[in-house]
């Protein structure tokens, strides 16, 4: 029988899915003072103390180098998780009272990967392409310096690296995903290939949310990945454990429909091709 094992992020004591197939990891647990009392990130070959500039990648890290005997491998967070009842938006709410009383079945995963490469996070449509976003939120200088290293270790990814940043405007987040072990473990060397040569490079932002650059950048390199390897991505809504502001389907359809309108607007103003140096 298949074993799949999804990691649950968390970096604080809080309420989690922790039965099977989820697994409970302790992010940055070699800079935290709290013990959350379940597996953490700082054993065995570990990147534990750069947390606040990987984020939940110190998870991913370490799943892939210290995690054995999965068939399938996924990520989520303690307050994220995928429905995999619905793949309507990218994002709806549940109570925290109501989500940890109710069931959560998950799929067939043998079946599921005889139709689909991988899951991720049903990608979120911005006013801009992915390159005028991220230059607006972070630093467009990381950016293009991101886009040299791809273009130097990895060239035949350039090509899809300039379609999901200039000529694309979806985002899927959270860096969250289930696979195959084997296709998770080439996807993890690519992608710390690329993330360790740029933290060789980049001067890291001083401001704590700006530090953490390379979860950032994953997020979008995830989608290069997959374009780059003609992957069938099996999108799938996440459902975000909250209390707070509800968030659905309509939330959804009308950002949608006026982020998808924008873009369309605005796409001859804004660089649609990488700087040349």
């Amino acid at each position: 029988m298949s074993k799949t094992v999804i990691l649950v992020c968390a970096h604080k004591q809080d309420e989690c899915l922790a039965e099977p197939p989820y697994m409970p990891i302790q992010v940055g647990k070699a800079i935290s003072g709290v013990d959350l009392g379940f597996t953490g990130d700082n054993t065995g070959d570990n990147i534990s103390t750069r947390n606040r500039n990987f984020c939940e990648l110190t998870a991913h890290y370490w799943a892939w180098k210290n995690l054995k005997g999965a068939d399938y491998v996924g990520l989520c967070h303690y307050r994220r998780y995928f429905d995999f009842g619905s793949d309507t938006c990218n994002v709806v709410t549940a109570p925290t009272r109501q989500f940890f009383s109710s069931p959560h079945p998950v799929p067939d995963f043998d079946r599921l990967f005889s139709r689909y490469d991988m899951v991720m996070s049903k990608p979120k449509p911005y006013a801009y392409n992915l390159y005028r976003d991220y230059s607006r939120c972070h630093r467009q200088e990381d950016i293009d310096t991101l886009r040299e290293i791809v273009q130097e270790l990895y060239p035949d990814y350039v090509e899809s690296f300039d379609h999901v940043f200039f000529h694309n405007n979806m985002l899927s987040h959270f860096n969250m995903f289930v696979m195959p072990w084997l296709r998770f473990e080439e996807y993890s060397k690519w992608l710390f290939d690329i993330l360790f040569e740029a933290e060789r490079r980049i001067d890291i932002p001083s401001d704590p949310v700006q530090a953490r650059i390379f979860g950032y950048m994953s997020e979008r390199l995830m989608s290069v990945y997959a374009r780059r390897n003609g992957l069938i991505v099996k999108y799938q809504t996440v459902t975000m454990v909250t209390d707070g502001k509800k968030k659905g389907l309509a939330s959804y359809m009308f950002h949608s429909v006026m982020n998808n309108m924008l873009y369309t607007i605005t796409r001859p103003f804004y660089r649609n091709k990488p700087k040349t140096r």
